[in-house]
């Protein structure tokens, strides 16, 4: 989900600057990927430091690309930037605040996805968060870990719900 979810998300905090927003191509098979068109809007919590932040992505009917991306706060309110150089980060996302998602799929009901790698302030290392869910209906929630050199550094759970129809 390299744009849901965990993609990734509403609620992003804007800067102003202008950017792109790269499409995901979304892994899985027609009839799975199908069940995601729409928009979707959601929250992540846990994990060290107190992380939480919105998920948004869209899924247009008919394509097998979402576009999302991923807001992240610590508890202290700091935003966590991405591990890429800011120039290059603003070339596939709307904000510089959110985090692109890199890779996602669906088998039948459950999703899988990992963000952009990124600078953890609780640990001032560079880390990559996994998102596993099950969708149901029009409610998607799960869980996600958060590792730095294969070791688990943080853990939490997210969800979502379907916000508007496919276009």
């Amino acid at each position: 989900m390299r744009r849901v979810i965990l993609v990734g998300l509403a609620a992003v905090l804007g800067v102003g600057c202008q950017s792109h927003q790269t499409p995901v191509r979304l892994q899985g098979d027609p009839a799975a990927i199908a069940s995601l068109a729409g928009r979707w809007t959601g929250e992540y919590r846990g994990g060290a430091g107190g992380r939480a932040g919105s998920l948004a992505f869209t899924l247009r009917s008919g394509s097998d690309s979402l576009y999302g991306d991923v807001t992240m706060i610590d508890s202290k309110g700091r935003q966590l930037g991405p591990a890429d150089p800011m120039n290059m980060h603003q070339m596939h996302v709307q904000s510089a605040q959110e985090l692109r998602i890199d890779f996602a799929s669906i088998r039948a009901d459950s999703v899988r996805g990992t963000l952009e790698r990124y600078i953890a302030p609780d640990c001032d290392c560079v880390v990559t968060s996994t998102f596993f869910g099950r969708v149901q209906g029009d409610r998607i929630t799960g869980r996600f870990e958060t590792r730095n050199a294969g070791r688990v550094l943080a853990e939490g759970t997210w969800e979502m719900k379907r916000v508007g129809g496919a276009s």
